[in-house]
């Protein structure tokens, strides 16, 4: 599937649309990767998945309301997201200049075509790069960044499951619930496809400047296999080797067993919270706690955070059953958000 090329780099990157593509002008001072466009829909995915899902209000008032809110938060792929985690978190650790001086220094050490071999059969091996640490706390720090919020609104939403049941509408039947199901399973089938607009955004949310708040590492940096992974990715695109014609060798490294697993499960059990709820109200807990929490919680593990603890068990299935990018390196991104697209270049 061909995606929309996507180019951003620093402020003196002009990026317009040309023929519903973006195109993009590049200053030579502007440092600087390149990211094929399965990589970087699959890193728009996350971030617009996360961003959106995570804004979802607990304020439900009707029924249509509530399948808003479950279309928003049931609206991403599994394995896209699942690849989406480990480029979101590589982007981010294009930030860290000593990991990017330390992948130079390694591949004037060790041939390029053999470097760029060993990290793409064996990611782990990333761990002997110098700066490697800084490039996986900045690749954690990042992805909980984005599980944080989606975490607080499914906790809310799971309360609101409860609480609206004092309103008479919650407690009506959901009108058409196979048809509703098979709606959600449709969404969750289609590969997310990042428009003109979505590369700066993703940009400016990956190389936001760094908040260790909240981390969830203990004494520094979580390497984990999708954090590994992220920081193996960046110096993929440093060594050049992570464009569009390197897709198809990028499959082992942008895809975790463990965490791919988790996304799948969290799907599959909002299948089945969707399938047998009844009431609005219903749907209003599916949403909250397999949308929204299972995701969360999926995203922190596989960025080495803490699992939040879970609370008492009320209910079961439901209450009433109790385009390539152009990657700024080294923290240029912030300047991103300063970017704005120039007509007619």
């Amino acid at each position: 599937m061909k995606y929309p090329v996507l180019w951003a780099a620093s402020a003196l990157v002009a990026v317009t649309a040309v023929s519903g593509f973006a195109t993009a002008r590049q200053e030579r001072s502007a440092p600087g990767v390149s990211l094929a466009r399965d990589v970087v829909a699959a890193a728009s995915a996350f971030e617009t998945y996360t961003r959106g899902a995570g804004t979802i209000s607990a304020a439900f008032r009707n029924g249509d309301g509530v399948a808003q809110a479950l279309a928003t938060g049931a609206a991403y792929q599994a394995d896209q997201m699942d690849a989406g985690m480990v480029a979101y978190g590589a982007i981010a650790a294009l930030q860290e200049t000593a990991f990017i001086d330390g992948v130079r220094r390694a591949a004037r050490d060790t041939p390029p075509e053999a470097l760029i071999a060993r990290l793409t059969e064996n990611p782990e091996s990333v761990i002997e790069i110098d700066g490697v640490g800084a490039a996986v706390s900045r690749a954690q720090a990042a992805l909980l960044r984005r599980a944080t919020p989606l975490g607080v609104a499914g906790r809310a939403v799971k309360q609101s499951a409860y609480d609206v049941q004092h309103q008479d509408w919650s407690k009506a039947p959901i009108a058409d619930g196979a048809g509703r199901l098979a709606r959600i399973k449709a969404m969750s089938a289609a590969l997310f496809v990042p428009g003109d607009e979505d590369g700066g955004r993703l940009i400016q949310a990956a190389t936001a400047p760094r908040d260790d708040t909240g981390t969830g590492a203990e004494g520094g940096a979580a390497f984990t296999p999708v954090t590994v992974r992220a920081a193996a990715l960046a110096a993929l695109a440093v060594l050049g080797a992570a464009g569009d014609d390197d897709v198809a060798r990028l499959d082992a490294v942008m895809h975790e067993k463990k965490s791919g697993f988790c996304m799948k499960m969290a799907k599959l059990n909002l299948y089945q919270c969707l399938a047998v709820a009844g009431p609005h109200y219903e749907d209003v807990f599916c949403l909250g706690q397999h949308a929204l929490i299972d995701t969360a919680q999926c995203v922190t593990e596989a960025a080495g955070g803490a699992r939040v603890p879970a609370a008492p068990p009320m209910m079961t299935a439901a209450p009433r059953r109790a385009p390539g990018l152009f990657i700024p390196v080294g923290g240029t991104g912030a300047e991103v958000a300063a970017m704005s697209p120039v007509p007619g270049n």
